[in-house]
């Protein structure tokens, strides 16, 4: 894929090396992605590790992206002064190699913890990867078509996500061994990713190497907790925003392990089809609907943009409450189609939000604080919901219609309070200034 021409010189060759280094890397990124590692923990030690364990097991994996998140400050310290480029190039062939190494975990209980240890540690250096490239992309692209030439990268990165996903589940249903030889396999292509990102210059990186200069002015990794609790006392509406933004996402984020283990213990389905409902479609989808998401966005506050889209994650929730109550594997389908319109909204959400609060000199200090707070919840939620979920069944009573039905109750608050919130706020939610 050429280097669209609306791009500078200078930024066609960057995105010409970024663009297939972004592609070969997912190969091996894809196995780690939420939906798909959880299906094949749950598929692949079926049987093998007691029920109950297993499921937890499930609800750990889906917390690790969040966890990452929250220790992924400590890069900026640990990376200060260096050279970012040959640092990233450092952080993906670990990613690569811990990835690789999970075609070596044995069929047996240490297996599966072994499992989670090398997710969790190829989650901490993909968030170390998420937390440098930004500066790579102030550096290289234009303010003014940042947000487009990051988008291309996305959604090329999403598609390989879905189709590399999909087609790892439709080897393993033929063999569940297969990943002992496909593993390592997309691993050694995804080498090349190392390679093209290597040729890649940053402009103005020896100013940033400069002690005291840019790549110096880090947040000391203690100083995230204070970060946050003085951003909340100040901002009295962005306190309110992210308690709201907590109590959707809490409800979104019980619904995935309890998808997962639904899919295997009630519904019976293998690796093809599970990771279709849990991440294949979710993703091609995000990439369709993110354009008109974004035509919204740009002109409302984000208050408002929420208000108005957090009732698709409540849809969403509704349909896989509804399908798992009528045992209904076409509803599963349409649940996932759902969930991915909401998650393509709340992508640009993410990255936009906190600027309609927070002044142009504590962005990031905003930014800091919606990260803690997302990884807390998405540390939490999935254990309080297998949790429950394992208390019910040991009750003899539907677990899975349950907590699904308690995942769209607290989604159904968080959505009901971000219109709350929009109507006391009135005339300041329309109002809206971002700058590049």
């Amino acid at each position: 894929m050429a280097a669209p021409r609306w791009m500078p010189l200078r930024s066609r060759i960057t995105f010409g090396n970024e663009l297939p280094a972004t592609l070969l890397f997912t190969l091996a990124l894809s196995m780690i992605e939420g939906g798909v590692i959880a299906v094949f923990a749950r598929q692949t030690f079926d049987g093998v590790v007691r029920e109950g364990r297993l499921n937890f097991a499930v609800a750990v994996l889906g917390a690790m992206g969040e966890l990452a998140n929250i220790l992924s400050f400590v890069w900026s310290s640990v990376s200060a002064g260096r050279r970012v480029v040959p640092f990233i190039n450092g952080l993906q062939v670990a990613t690569i190699g811990l990835i690789a190494a999970m075609s070596l975990v044995p069929a047996a209980e240490s297996g599966l913890y072994l499992l989670i240890a090398l997710t969790l540690s190829a989650r901490l250096c993909w968030s170390g990867m998420l937390t440098l490239r930004t500066g790579v992309w102030r550096a290289n692209y234009p303010a003014r078509m940042r947000a487009r030439i990051v988008g291309l990268l996305s959604s090329a990165q999403m598609m390989v996500v879905a189709g590399s996903g999909a087609l790892l589940g439709w080897v393993l249903d033929s063999n569940r061994d297969a990943f002992r030889v496909i593993l390592p396999v997309a691993c050694a292509v995804a080498l090349g990713a190392v390679w093209s990102y290597g040729r890649i210059r940053v402009r103005g990186e020896h100013h940033l190497a400069k002690p005291g200069g840019p790549g110096h002015a880090v947040m000391k990794p203690w100083r995230g907790p204070l970060v946050v609790i003085k951003v909340l006392r100040k901002d009295r509406r962005y306190a309110q925003f992210m308690l709201c933004m907590f109590i959707l996402g809490f409800g979104n984020l019980m619904i995935n392990p309890i998808l997962v283990i639904a899919l295997r213990e009630e519904f019976a389905l293998k690796y093809f089809t599970s990771i279709l409902i849990t991440s294949s479609i979710q993703s091609v989808i995000q990439v369709a609907v993110i354009p008109l998401w974004a035509r919204l966005l740009d002109r409302a506050h984000v208050v408002r943009f929420r208000s108005i889209h957090s009732w698709v994650f409540v849809a969403g929730a509704l349909i896989f409450m509804i399908a798992t109550a009528m045992h209904s594997l076409p509803l599963l389908f349409v649940g996932a189609v759902v969930q991915g319109c909401a998650y393509a909204g709340g992508a640009l959400a993410w990255n936009l939000g906190h600027v309609d609060f927070s002044p142009p000199s504590e962005t990031s200090q905003y930014m800091a604080t919606h990260v803690t707070l997302n990884g807390l919840r998405g540390l939490l939620a999935p254990l309080v919901a297998v949790w429950l979920f394992e208390m019910l069944k040991a009750a003899g009573v539907a677990a899975h219609v349950w907590m699904m039905s308690a995942a769209l109750a607290v989604s159904f608050a968080g959505a009901a309070g971000f219109v709350a919130l929009r109507i006391s706020m009135g005339a300041e939610t329309a109002k809206v200034s971002r700058s590049g």
